[in-house]
């Protein structure tokens, strides 16, 4: 009994599903970081705080992204050039991202973050 057209039907096979699998890319999110800056222009105008105990925008306590995504956009609003976001705590790589994803969406302020 042969077995090379049952090797070449596994070839065919396999070269079949490679090339018609597509690979996609899952979403990606710009990190930039804070840069050290001597002079005092280089203060952000927005201050995000996200650490175990929640969130803080500029020294306000917030429960959830909502309200920090909300108080970012209406700082962005009243003249806010900048914002920077400090991360504290055990916070995980998810929080970090929606964190991201929330001030992103609330406004178009550059946003840096910092550890």
């Amino acid at each position: 009994m042969s077995l090379t057209s049952l090797i070449d039907v596994i070839f065919l096979l396999l070269l079949f599903f490679m090339l018609s699998s597509t690979f996609t890319r899952f979403a990606e999110v710009e990190l930039t970081g804070a840069q050290a800056t001597t002079g005092s222009s280089g203060t952000p105008d927005v201050l995000v705080r996200l650490a175990d105990d929640g969130w803080s925008v500029n020294g306000l306590s917030f429960a959830d992204a909502a309200g920090v995504a909300g108080e970012v956009s209406r700082l962005a609003d009243n003249g806010a050039e900048s914002a920077v976001l400090l991360v504290r705590g055990e916070a995980q790589s998810q929080e970090l991202i929606s964190a991201v994803e929330a001030i992103r969406s609330a406004s178009d302020i550059p946003l840096s973050v910092a550890q």
